[in-house]
């Protein structure tokens, strides 16, 4: 390979990169984050009628079956952190609220307030602002 070549083969290499750590997320990736929050609102919901987390053989049991659903709130939260959205804070928030439903611990109170929140989100969606 020549040097010419080289040099040709990194601009392009920087180009694609600049250009997707550039672009903003589409509404796919809304209703991907609005479809992985519901999810795991559900899974959250559940895990709250099925345990005492005042017993901690039952807490040890939630982290040991589902504790990989806190994971994927965490990702979630950096999701919202990168997309484009009208009310940001409220999103992150949003995020912030399934990841504390998700996980095992709290008394699930927490869970309550999310169907507004999605209802939020599915009105951006349906407003047509991302397509």
């Amino acid at each position: 390979m020549t040097v010419i070549h080289r040099l040709i083969w990194l601009v392009l290499l920087f180009v694609a990169v600049n250009v997707q750590a550039t672009s903003s997320f589409s509404g796919d990736s809304l209703r991907h984050i609005y479809r992985e929050m519901r999810y795991l609102h559900h899974i959250g919901v559940d895990i709250h009628q099925r345990y005492d987390f005042n017993d901690r053989d039952q807490v040890g049991a939630c982290k040991f079956e589902v504790s990989h659903n806190a994971t994927r709130a965490k990702a979630l939260i950096g999701s919202t952190n990168r997309i484009d959205y009208p009310n940001k804070k409220e999103l992150v928030d949003a995020a912030w609220s399934v990841y504390l439903c998700s996980s095992c611990r709290g008394d699930g109170k927490i869970c309550d307030t999310i169907p507004e929140q999605l209802d939020k989100i599915q009105q951006v969606i349906e407003s047509g602002e991302f397509e």
